[in-house]
């Protein structure tokens, strides 16, 4: 049974939620979106389902398939640009959190102008609305899909940065454990560590508050009980639910602290 979640973003959880994509594009009135992936979901067949639940509800589709791990400011442009020239209206970003941020930034671009590098930084805040961007996670880790901003690299100073602000913002994350049976043991660990991560630090935080610990602690419960699961046996359906939506809990948990 799939459950709704709130963050800065309503997130939409279960087993299957992502086959809904096609039906939310037609609900946010999207008619053309820029569908944002990596080579590795696009080969694993993830990206094929989703395209066909895009194309049952009549949504039309341009593809970019050329998002990297830490994505480069660069290859984001890439992306944005090919959104504006394709006169998309809006954005589904498939994949783990990469993907994820290509998407966050796309659609900066899609109605604020390159480059990139001049909203970099939490001070320069995209406060200009911009068009939908629906975020379907591939792995169990990253929480992008319910935080409010993008992990990005400026090539030019080679640091991790970002963007954030109502302009690169979540529009609805789907968030769906069968894509990530049969996640490879290592992106298991390496994914769930990082939940772990965000979990601890939003429990542990001296800017905690009651809200973050509550919902930190329960995403430690989850890992505790089946990332080990998920890492013995990749088709443990219950494990990577479990595990999901504990990467979903942690990073809700990190918008707590204040």
């Amino acid at each position: 049974m799939s459950s709704v979640f709130v963050s800065t973003n309503p997130l939409l959880f279960g087993c299957g939620v992502s086959q809904q994509a096609g039906q939310k594009c037609t609900q946010f009135g999207m008619k053309k979106v820029l569908v944002v992936f990596d080579k590795g979901v696009q080969a694993a067949g993830i990206t094929d389902k989703i395209l066909a639940s895009l194309k049952e509800a009549g949504v039309e589709y341009v593809t970019y398939d050329g998002v990297l791990a830490d994505p480069p400011d660069w290859s984001c442009e890439e992306a944005g640009a090919l959104g504006v020239k394709e006169n998309v209206d809006g954005i589904v970003a498939v994949g783990g959190g990469s993907s994820i941020d290509t998407g966050k930034a796309a659609k900066a671009l899609l109605t604020n102008p390159p480059p990139l590098s001049q909203y970099f930084g939490r001070g320069n805040l995209l406060n200009k609305p911009g068009k939908p961007l629906i975020v379907i996670p591939t792995t169990a880790g990253t929480g992008s899909e319910c935080t409010p901003g993008g992990a990005i690299t400026d090539s030019k100073n080679d640091i991790k940065t970002n963007v954030n602000g109502l302009g690169a913002a979540v529009t609805l994350g789907l968030i769906d454990p069968d894509l990530t049976v049969g996640l490879p043991p290592a992106i298991t660990a390496s994914t769930g560590f990082d939940a772990l991560c965000h979990a601890v630090e939003s429990f542990t935080s001296s800017l905690a508050n009651p809200y973050c610990e509550a919902v930190g602690k329960e995403a430690l419960t989850l890992l505790g009980k089946y990332l080990i699961r998920a890492f013995k046996d990749g088709s443990d359906l219950e494990a990577r639910e479990g595990t999901m939506k504990a990467a979903t809990l942690a990073g809700i948990a990190m918008l707590g602290p204040k």
